[in-house]
C-alpha cells in the first residue's frame, strides 16, 4: 500500500507521541515509586527515633517541630481525616512501646497513622510531589511535537502549489503560471516552487519565440508561392501551366501540414472531432499525396467503411503520411491500404528494420543509409496523433511485408 507524503509524516507524528506518552508514563512511575519510597523511609524513621526517644524518655517537647524535621506533617483537615480513618488502605503495622504505628494508603498517597488507646495521630508527607513538574514537562513536548507537526504542514503547503503548477505545466497552461507571483522565500521546497516558475516562465517566452519564428517564415514563404502561382496562371502553355500550379498548390500543403505539426509537437493542438466515413478521409488523403495516379501507387483491399470520431484534417494527415512512408520505402513504390471495420492495415514490401519499430516512432530518428529526406519526424507524428484519438499504432514484419496497424479503440 503506498502512502502519502502527508500521512506518512502523520504516521511519524503519531508514533512520536506515543512514544515520547509512553516515555514519560514509565518515568512517572519510577518518579513515583521513588517518591513514596522516601515518604516510608522518613516514616519509618520518625518512628524508630521516637522509639529510641521514648526508651531514653527523654520525648520531644515539640512534635510540630519533631514530625518536621522527617517532612511530615498533622492531617488537621477533618473530613479528609474521616477518609484516612474509614477508606484507606492498609500497607504495613508494627506495635512499638508508644502504641501502634501503621502506614496507610488513601488516592495513592502513603500516610502514618499512630495510635495509642483512645488517640489517633495522622501524618502526612510534606515533600513536594514530581508529578506536577512531569506533567508540565510532558505538556511541553507535546506541545513541542505538534508545533513540529504544524511546521511540516506548512511546509507542505509551496510542494502542494508546486504538484499543481507541474500538473498544469503538463497542460500546457504556462501564461497562467507566469501571472502568479511565487515568492522565493527561504524553504527549500519554496525555493524549488520559485525556480520552477522562473524556469517556465523562461520555457514560455522560448516557446513563443519559436512560434513567431516559425510562424514568421511560413508567412514569408507563403508570399512568393502565392506569387509564383499568380504567374503560373498568365501561362499560356497548358502542361507548363498545370504542372506549376501543381508544385505551388503543393508548397502551400506543406506548409499548412508545418503549422499543423508545430503544433502536435509543441502540445497545443486542440482536437476537433466529428463523425466521418474512413472513405471521405480516404478522399482527403488522396488529395494530399497529390499522386498522378493514385490508384497505380496503393492497392485497396475491403469493402469496409468505417464510422470514425476524428479530426478530419489532423487523421488525413496521418493517414497520408503511413501511406507516403510506405511507398517511399518500396522498392516498387507501391502499397496495400486494407480496411476492416475495427482497423487499418497498411502494408509495403521491404527488408527487415534493423532496429525495433520503437526506435523509429521517436523524434528526429532516420534509418541508416536512407537516401530520402526529412527529419525523422513522421512516425512520431503518426503515433501521436493517434494517442490523441486514442486509437493504437501497431507494427509487425510478415513474409517480407512491413504492416502498420491504426486499431479504432481507446487504450485499455
Amino acid at each position: 500500500m503506498k502512502y502519502t507524503l502527508r500521512v506518512r509524516i502523520t504516521l511519524i507524528f503519531v508514533v512520536g507521541f506515543f512514544l515520547v506518552s509512553l516515555l514519560f508514563y514509565a518515568f512517572e512511575r519510577l518518579q513515583n515509586e521513588q517518591y513514596t519510597d522516601k515518604i516510608r523511609t522518613n516514616q519509618l524513621n520518625a518512628i524508630n527515633w521516637l522509639v529510641s526517644l521514648y526508651n531514653k524518655a527523654s520525648l520531644p517537647e515539640n512534635w510540630d517541630e519533631y514530625f518536621k524535621n522527617f517532612d511530615l506533617a498533622y492531617v488537621r483537615d477533618i473530613e479528609l481525616r474521616n477518609n484516612l480513618l474509614s477508606e484507606a488502605k492498609s500497607i504495613s503495622s508494627n506495635e512499638t512501646p508508644l502504641g501502634i504505628a501503621e502506614m496507610i494508603e488513601y488516592e495513592g498517597e502513603p500516610f502514618l497513622k499512630l495510635k495509642n488507646q483512645g488517640v489517633v495521630i495522622l501524618l502526612r508527607s510534606t515533600q513536594q510531589s514530581p508529578k506536577n513538574t512531569l506533567l508540565l514537562a510532558y505538556a511541553l513536548s507535546v506541545a513541542l511535537i505538534g508545533g513540529f507537526c504544524i511546521s511540516f504542514y506548512g511546509s507542505l503547503s509551496p510542494l502542494r502549489r508546486l504538484r499543481a503548477d507541474i500538473k498544469r505545466f503538463a497542460n500546457g497552461e504556462l501564461d497562467a503560471m507566469c501571472n502568479i507571483s511565487v515568492p522565493k522565500g527561504e524553504d527549500e521546497i519554496e525555493q524549488v516552487a520559485y525556480e520552477f516558475n522562473k524556469a517556465t516562465c523562461k520555457i514560455k517566452d522560448l516557446l513563443i519565440s519559436r512560434q513567431l519564428f516559425l510562424r514568421t517564415i511560413m508567412h514569408e514563404l507563403k508570399t512568393p508561392i502565392g506569387k509564383g502561382r499568380i504567374m503560373a496562371e498568365m501561362l499560356s502553355e497548358t502542361n507548363q501551366k498545370e504542372r506549376l500550379i501543381s508544385v505551388f498548390e503543393r508548397l502551400n500543403m506543406l506548409i499548412n501540414e508545418f503549422g499543423k505539426i508545430e503544433q502536435l509537437i509543441s502540445k497545443s493542438y486542440t482536437l476537433n472531432l466529428s463523425d466521418y466515413r474512413f472513405s471521405l478521409v480516404l478522399e482527403q488523403v488522396r488529395d494530399l499525396l497529390m499522386l498522378d495516379d493514385f490508384s497505380k501507387h496503393v492497392f485497396i483491399k475491403g469493402e469496409a467503411d468505417p464510422l470514425l470520431k476524428v479530426d478530419f484534417q489532423l487523421f488525413s494527415l496521418a493517414i497520408k503520411n503511413l501511406l507516403d512512408n510506405a511507398i517511399k520505402y518500396s522498392a516498387e513504390h507501391k502499397a496495400i491500404l486494407e480496411i476492416y471495420d475495427d482497423m487499418l492495415c497498411i502494408k509495403n514490401p521491404g527488408k527487415e528494420l534493423e532496429y525495433p519499430i520503437e526506435h523509429y516512432m521517436q523524434a528526429f530518428v532516420r534509418g541508416k543509409g536512407q537516401k530520402t529526406s526529412g527529419m525523422g519526424l513522421g512516425l512520431y507524428i503518426i503515433d501521436s496523433i493517434c494517442a490523441m484519438h486514442k486509437y493504437s499504432l501497431k507494427y509487425k514484419y510478415i513474409d517480407g511485408f512491413h504492416c502498420f496497424y491504426v486499431i479504432f479503440h481507446e487504450h485499455k
